[in-house]
């Protein structure tokens, strides 16, 4: 049974007093927060990946993963050699140069 209608701030109608007198005390549940699927997925990952497991092995696993993720990569290994043969080459090339400019002066 609707008691009274009010106008809400923007128009809206809001209903107060009782709304479904009928259906008696029922325990009353807290809204779900919504979450994001990823986020929802991740959560049941990690709770799949810890069940089971003592700390010890979880902990293992952890530092795997951080070892993996850290590891240089085989583009960052060429590209750390590539650049030290091109100094390498600039400084041949500097040397090279200052000598042959120094021995036509005499």
């Amino acid at each position: 049974a609707v008691v009274s209608t009010q106008s809400g701030h923007y128009g809206r109608g809001v209903n107060m007093g009782r709304q479904d007198s009928s259906k008696g005390m029922q325990a009353h549940k807290p809204p779900r927060k919504s979450q994001a699927p990823m986020d929802m997925y991740r959560k049941q990952l990690g709770k799949k990946e810890f069940t089971g497991k003592s700390k010890k092995d979880s902990q293992v696993s952890k530092n795997k993963a951080d070892a993996k993720k850290s590891a240089l990569g085989i583009k960052d290994v060429i590209l750390i050699l590539t650049c030290g043969v091109a100094l390498l080459a600039i400084v041949y090339m500097l040397l090279y140069f200052s000598i042959q400019y120094s021995t036509d002066d005499n």
